[in-house]
Formats: C-alpha cells, structure tokens, sequence
C-alpha cells in the first residue's frame, strides 16, 4: 500500500513539475531571474516556436523581419522564428488569433484595431507593443516613364485608361489606394469603365507585370529603398508621381504623414535624382499580451543589444532609436518589452 501511495505521490508531482516548467502550458508568466550580468531578467531556454507576420513577398517588412529573426535565432538557438506573407490589416487578427506572435504594424491600424473602426469590424483587444521605430513604409504611384503622366491628379482628372498594379484586396497598399481613388471620387469600377483596370499581386508579381508591360503602373507602401520598386526600374523605364499637399491632408486622417523619397534613391528611375513629395507610415513591431513574458523580453534584449546591425538588414532602420520606442505605439507596452525598458532607464 504504502507502494501505491509513494507512487501516485510521484506521479503528481512530476505533472506539477512539467506544467511549472512550460510557461505555455497554463498561460502564466514566467517568473523574473538574476541574468548573468546582475540585472532583473527573462531568458528563454525552452525550444520556443514563433511565427512573424510581415508583409507581401519581396518587400521591405518581408525582409526586415527575416533579418531580425535570424539575428535573434543565432543570438539564441532556442527562438526559432517563421517568416510569413501578410500586411497591417491582415496581421492584427492574426496576432488576435494566434496565427502569429509577432508582426509588423502601424499606428493608424493599431489604434482602429483597439477601438473596432475603419477598417476593422470589430475590436481587437489583445495587441500590444515591443516597441517603435523600424523605420517608415513610403508610398510609391510609379507610372512607365514613357506614358506622358506626370501627376496622380491628371490620371483621375483625364479618365486615362490606366492598368494599376497593387496588393491583394483588404491589404494595406490596396486599402489606401482605395482612400486616394475616394479623394478622387473614382472607383475600381470607374477605372475598369475607362479601360483600365486593377491587377493584384505581391511585391514581386507586381513588379514583373510592370517589366512585362502588362500595368502601366505600380501603388506599393514600402521601406525605403524598396527592392520591388528597384526591380521594376531595372527592366523598364519608371517615374514616381509625386502627391500634393491636399491628397496628402487627406490621407492624414488615416494617420499617414507627409513624406519624401530623398533624391538618389531609385538611381534607375527618371526622376529619382531630385526629391519626390509622397505619403508614409510608420513601423511597429507588435504581438500578443499572452506571449509569455520571457519571450518578448529577450526578443527586445537581443534587437537592442544588436541595433548596429539593423542596417544591415535594410537601410530604413538606420534611424531605428532604443529611446524613441516607446513613443507614439496606439497600445500598451508587452510587459516583457516593459521590463527591458526599465532596466535600460527607458521609461520608469
């Protein structure tokens, strides 16, 4: 009897042991450690398995968070990070749902997420910051240079039958392409009734249609250089449109800014030597309030302690700034990404 006893004895405490250990078994946080340098500390040393919504295929948020996540893979062995295709509208349900842990994002989409408005149905409760910076999304309306275009204004103005390539529908290029044809007061429809129409596409597809002849233009948000726009130039003759003040007033009530493609950006481009007036959104990299702790803590750790070589990866995030991170996110801090704040004497 006494057997049996020490036997069931053993066996519930291995069960506590294994759940205690396995900070995704329960949902609870992981409890704080002294790091080897003496400071209050999360560390991962389970096999942790994540997935990262980026953006389409051969953009700049595509490759960003490939080269992020092999810097934080070879840092630590244990964070093993998927890259997958997505985009602002697309990576909030899927960090809601858990389709992703970690994802691109911006702070007009953050804020309508939380608060269920345009465009999202419904609320999304559960995204919160690692922190901001990773450098600004351009707008590119990019015409063959060939074409006799030279304004977004006389496109719309003229009817010109005009064949537009753009991500897929519900993504965020294709959303705010919609938000500049409403300006216009012009639809896909119209387009199409004029002889035009919309192609969609990823970053890459896009800028095969536009070398093959078969769009006249592309509409993408990407980092600066933007290795679709470069692509593209490559195999046929490019002029970006720049936006004017108004169209630019009104896309600011989606929270995008004024911008400029800084001349030399584009050296194949026809007017890619002078500066071109556009429209740009942010970066920031989100995930969920339930990825444990120790997780989001040593994913900051590692892309602060390695932000010399941010550049590497792509030039937009030379300007990334470990003290202008936690401004301006929409959301609430990770507590994770909280604590490396504090302990660096970011934030109180």
């Amino acid at each position: 009897m006494k057997k049996v006893v020490i036997c069931i004895i053993v066996s519930i405490l291995m069960v506590v042991l294994t759940a205690c250990s396995n900070p995704y078994a329960t949902g609870k946080k992981t409890d704080m450690h002294k790091t080897s340098n003496g400071n209050s500390g999360l560390h991962v040393e389970k096999v942790t398995h994540l997935t990262w919504a980026a953006g389409s295929l051969g953009g700049g948020w595509y490759s960003m968070a490939g080269g992020i996540a092999s810097i934080i893979n070879k840092t630590n062995p244990k964070i093993i990070i998927k890259t997958i295709p997505g985009g602002s509208l697309q990576n909030i349900p899927f960090v809601e749902n858990g389709t992703a842990q970690l994802a691109w994002e911006q702070p007009a989409f953050i804020k309508a997420a939380a608060q269920g408005e345009d465009p999202f149905k419904k609320k999304y409760p559960n995204i919160v910051a690692i922190g901001n910076g990773f450098g600004f999304n351009y707008f590119h309306f990019a015409v063959d240079a060939n074409s006799k275009i030279n304004s977004i204004d006389e496109i719309f103005k003229k009817k010109i039958p005009i064949k537009i390539a753009v991500t897929p529908v519900n993504n965020t290029d294709e959303w705010v392409l919609r938000k500049v044809l409403d300006y216009y007061g012009v639809t896909y429809k119209d387009i199409k009734s004029w002889g035009g129409n919309i192609f969609h596409g990823s970053y890459t597809e896009q800028a095969e249609q536009f070398k093959n002849g078969n769009v006249d233009a592309m509409f993408t948000q990407l980092a600066i250089p933007g290795s679709a726009i470069t692509e593209a130039s490559n195999g046929r003759e490019m002029k970006i449109l720049p936006m004017s003040n108004d169209l630019i007033k009104y896309l600011s009530k989606y929270g995008i800014e004024k911008g400029i493609l800084p001349a030399g950006t584009y050296p194949k481009v026809v007017n890619g030597n002078k500066d071109i007036q556009t429209a740009m959104m942010g970066t920031i990299l989100v995930t969920n309030k339930d990825v444990p702790d120790n997780v989001i803590y040593e994913i900051t750790k590692i892309i602060n302690d390695n932000q010399e070589r941010l550049p590497s990866i792509q030039a937009a995030l030379k300007d990334y700034d470990i003290k202008k991170a936690v401004k301006n996110l929409g959301t609430d801090l990770h507590p994770g990404a909280k604590m490396y704040y504090k302990e660096m004497g970011i934030i109180k």
